[in-house]
């Protein structure tokens, strides 16, 4: 079986195939209000967890949701590691 037939999309990029699962929602758990450093006021942050629809290589995948996906509590320029999940 190629790869291209055991993902749920795939996109040519010169001449290479890009290909992944996707992904559905699994769990959310609010946080409660938190400072939002890209809205630069406080509301309401989820821990979000999504998991592979299907069979994958990929295992389920952890983060923080705000009221949208580009909002961040954390200060610029630091990264949640895996001791913080």
């Amino acid at each position: 079986m190629s790869v291209q037939a055991s993902a749920d999309w795939c996109a040519q990029a010169g001449g290479v195939a890009i290909c992944g699962t996707s992904m559905k929602e699994h769990s959310r758990e609010s946080q409660g209000d938190k400072w939002c450093f890209v809205c630069r006021k406080r509301h309401e942050f989820w821990w979000v967890v999504t998991v592979p629809d299907g069979l994958s290589y990929y295992g389920p995948e952890a983060g923080m949701e705000g009221v949208a996906k580009w909002c961040s509590d954390l200060f610029p320029g630091w990264v949640r590691g895996p001791i913080d999940e």
